[in-house]
C-alpha cells in the first residue's frame, strides 16, 4: 500500500495520514507541504519506503542533509512509476 502525504505536519490530515502509513506499514510519498515529514525525528517509527519529492524539498529550502536517513529523493518520472506500479494508493493526506 501506497500512503501519499502533501499537508504539513502541524495539520490534521498530515498527522493522519501518516499515522495510516505507520498501523499499515505502507511506503510513503511526501509531497508539496507533507515532505517536512521528511526531515529528521519527523517519521517516527514508520516502516515502509518513504520517498520525497525533489522539486518540492527544493521549493522548501529544505536540504538533503535535513532528511530523515530513511528518505529516498525522488523526481515525477519516478514519482509516476511507484504510483503505477503498486496494488493501492490509499489516499492523499
Amino acid at each position: 500500500m501506497l500512503v501519499m502525504i502533501k499537508s504539513a505536519p502541524d495539520t490534521t490530515d498530515g498527522a493522519l495520514g501518516l499515522t495510516l502509513a505507520k498501523e499499515s506499514g505502507a511506503d510513503l510519498i511526501l509531497l508539496q507541504n507533507g515532505v517536512y515529514f521528511g526531515q529528521k525525528e519527523r517519521l517516527g517509527a514508520v516502516s515502509g519506503a518513504v520517498y520525497v519529492l525533489d522539486d518540492d524539498k527544493r521549493l522548501r529550502g529544505l536540504k538533503d542533509s535535513e532528511m530523515d536517513d530513511r528518505v529516498t529523493i525522488i523526481d515525477y518520472d519516478k514519482m509516476t512509476d511507484i504510483i503505477t506500479g503498486g496494488e493501492k494508493v490509499a489516499g492523499m493526506f
